[in-house]
């Protein structure tokens, strides 16, 4: 099987390239990436394809002699629904008749409570949430037109390479900006490794289908923590304690007085050409709601069909301490115990 994979040089993507490459995979895949700039130095010649993920006519010219595309295409609104849109009318102009298509929980916006794949989307409450809403319509018209295709709705992607879930987090623990939230952070993490989604990817690839038929999976560990428990974790494997206890106020000032602000410097000093690296990081107000979201996503569905062997919460915090620099396996990160600084 011919496989292009789009967003190849993002977390996610990336993974899957090397996971495809592997003796084991390469009895049935062909793997080339894609995005819209030039792939790794390491890559094979004819291994990686340059293309505007939102250019139907270009995507026509790349899908060409590909059996099937995963679509991990991130970035901004735009990239995310009307990239969604081009492929479709891409993939129905050529043999390439399978779409795997990466979305998010957020296509679920304020849900609470045990959240199913039937669960009805909402995408009120974040530019994020309504692109992957929009684009999952485009992926939905795509199969009634005679596509084929298989959507995964993933969690919070972790372990090794997690710029956002890993990097981000676990440099706002070092400076202590984050830590024990209390109530603010009892919410479910949903947390995914990143090597559990690309064995969801390389099982939805091979997925048999029926004519019309879209199946959808959530993906989420089935013993991923509260969120509060993750930072406490997270904190103790990489050595960043005392652990701060925060009040919601704390945490409220940090996202919604600096957050803004900073987010603001950072993007001038970027169009300026200046590094914004030694800026603090903007902490995004949308996090704050999340970290307090009572949503368990479902995710049987995709443990039973897709056939997945879970990566053990234990070993992906110990894999995502080690990648940021940390890593103390003496620690046991399920016992969530460490010193606190009240």
């Amino acid at each position: 099987m011919k496989i292009l994979v789009l967003g190849g040089s993002g977390h996610i993507g990336k993974r899957l390239l090397e996971l495809l490459a592997l003796p084991d995979s390469a009895t049935w895949a062909e793997p080339t990436g894609a995005s819209r700039s030039a792939g790794p130095p390491q890559v094979k010649p004819g291994g990686w394809v340059t293309v505007n993920t939102r250019d139907a006519a270009a995507l026509t010219t790349a899908l060409q002699g590909f059996d099937a595309v995963v679509n991990c295409v991130a970035g901004n609104a735009r990239s995310i629904a009307l990239g969604a849109q081009a492929l479709a009318q891409a993939a129905l102009r050529t043999d390439c008749q399978r779409i795997v298509h990466l979305s998010t929980m957020a296509v679920y916006g304020p849900a609470q409570g045990n959240v199913s794949e039937s669960s009805p989307l909402n995408g009120s409450i974040g530019w994020y949430g309504q692109a992957k809403c929009e684009a999952e319509a485009h992926i939905g018209a795509f199969v009634r037109q005679g596509g084929e295709a298989v959507m995964l709705r993933p969690g919070c992607v972790y372990g090794p390479g997690s710029a956002l879930w890993v990097g981000r987090i676990g440099r706002w623990l070092q400076t202590g900006r984050l830590g024990d939230l209390g109530v603010a952070g009892d919410g479910w993490s949903n947390l995914v490794h990143v090597d559990d989604v690309c064995q969801a990817l390389m099982a939805a690839l091979r997925l048999p289908l029926r004519p019309g038929e879209l199946p959808v999976f959530n993906l989420a560990a089935p013993d991923s923590p509260r969120w509060n428990d993750y930072f406490v974790d997270l904190a103790l494997a990489l050595g960043a304690t005392p652990v701060r206890r925060l009040s919601p106020s704390q945490i409220r000032l940090d996202a919604w007085l600096a957050g803004p602000p900073l987010k603001a410097l950072q993007r001038v000093m970027n169009y300026a050409g200046v590094s914004s690296a030694r800026l603090p990081e903007p902490m995004p107000p949308g996090l704050l709601r999340l970290w307090c979201q009572h949503i368990r996503l479902d995710a049987r569905l995709a443990g039973e069909q897709l056939a997945l062997d879970w990566t053990p919460y234990a070993q992906g915090l110990q894999s995502s301490a080690a990648w940021l620099g940390g890593g103390h396996p003496s620690h046991n990160p399920v016992m969530g115990k460490a010193t606190c600084l009240h």
